[in-house]
This record gives C-alpha cells, sequence and structure tokens, in this order.
C-alpha cells in the first residue's frame, strides 16, 4: 500500500508542476452534505503522472490551493463536480474555474446504464476495482489512518483517465437524430454547472436535500 501524507496547503513545487499541466482531478471529503453547517476536511489532487497531494485546511487560508483552483489554464475534472464545487465555496471561499464533472459526462455517453458512479467507471473503464470501505468516516479527526488517507487518493489518482476515456466515447459516437454531437451536449452541459453551483449556494435549492432546484421546473 502506497503511503501518503497531508498538507496545509500544496507545497510550491507541486503547485508548479500542477500549473503546467492541462488537466488534474480534484475530489473533496466532507464532514457532511449540509452547506454552510459541513466543511471540507481533505482536499485531493493528482494529475497524469499519479502525483498526488492532500491537503488539510487548517483555520488560515490556503494560497497555493486558491491559485490552483483559479486558474484559468487547467481544467480541474471532478466526479460530482456539482457539491465538491460548492462547497470550495462555502468552505474554503475559493472558486473553481474551469472544471467538468465526469458524472455528467457517463451520464450523456453511457446510456446503456444506469450506474455512474467513480467506481462503476473505475471497473469498466479500467478494469480495477474501487474500494469504498472508508467512505463513511470521520474525516475531521487530525490523525487520519493511512487507510483513510489511501481510499482519499484512490478517488483521484485514476479520475483524468476516466475523464479521457468518457471524451474518447463521446467523441467516437455518432450524431443524435437531432444533429446535436454527445461531445457538443457534453460541453453546454458542463457550461451550465456553474450556474447550478451559483443557484445552490444562493438557496435555492428546494429538494435533495437542497442538491436540486425547481427554478426550471414548470
Amino acid at each position: 500500500m502506497a503511503k501518503y501524507n497531508t498538507h496545509t496547503d500544496i507545497p510550491e513545487d507541486l503547485l508548479k508542476h500542477y500549473l503546467s499541466q492541462e488537466v488534474i482531478a480534484v475530489d473533496t471529503e466532507l464532514h457532511g452534505l449540509q452547506l454552510y453547517r459541513d466543511e471540507i476536511c481533505l482536499v485531493q489532487i493528482c494529475d497524469d503522472d499519479s502525483n498526488v497531494c492532500l491537503v488539510k485546511p487548517e483555520a488560515q487560508k490556503c494560497p497555493n490551493l486558491q491559485a490552483l483552483m483559479a486558474n484559468s489554464e487547467v481544467l480541474k475534472v471532478f466526479h460530482f463536480a456539482l457539491t465538491d464545487v460548492a462547497f470550495f465555496r462555502t468552505s474554503l471561499g475559493i472558486t473553481v474555474t474551469p472544471f467538468c464533472c465526469t458524472k455528467v459526462m457517463s451520464k450523456l455517453v453511457r446510456t446503456y446504464t444506469d450506474s455512474h458512479g467513480l467506481k462503476d467507471l473505475t471497473l469498466e473503464l479500467l478494469g480495477m476495482k474501487l474500494e469504498k470501505e472508508q467512505q463513511q468516516t470521520d474525516w475531521s479527526r487530525t490523525d487520519l489512518t493511512d487507510q483513510q488517507l489511501h481510499y482519499a487518493a484512490k478517488d483521484v489518482l485514476h479520475l483524468v483517465k476516466i475523464y479521457r476515456k468518457l471524451k474518447s466515447m463521446q467523441e467516437k459516437r455518432g450524431n443524435l437524430s437531432t444533429g446535436a454531437s454527445i461531445v457538443d451536449l457534453n460541453e453546454k452541459a458542463q457550461a451550465v454547472l456553474p450556474t447550478l453551483v451559483e443557484l445552490v449556494i444562493s438557496g435555492y435549492g428546494d429538494s435533495d436535500r437542497g442538491w436540486q432546484t425547481s427554478v426550471f421546473s414548470h
């Protein structure tokens, strides 16, 4: 089992490396899922070369983390971006841009299944089993166990590869009967996410514990 350590911010040398990448994977571990009550306990970052950084924010700001999340040249890939990006705003005061969501990508192109979890994608696209035993655990503790850190790292370790696999699947898919391509629809769907984040953190989420909004309903 690989050994992982936490940092209070991204180390300078690793920040410089991440800023040179086109795409990085990002995930968070939380106290819970209630905005303005719960907070980010851990931020996981990884690049194409499996360089993992685990940031455990303390009371002070994380300037390097903020610089990376706000850098317009680096695409931040999340698996369920709405939750993570919303918590970056409410918990750390960080606006993430640009970003995309692999769950949205999966739902658009993998229409042959209802299974769009990270575990499902990892198994189908990479042939690897992703363990989830540590998912429901106390991430607020100061002494995170090796098992927790290993679990957290695994959630981003292969996410860039999954993003690229889904992107390739979208590019190979032919146009729909409407003439629209999955690639174009994905770009438009991803472009909606920042607005959904704004609606949710502004209190317009009125179902699914505040994560879904009826603003666009009839």
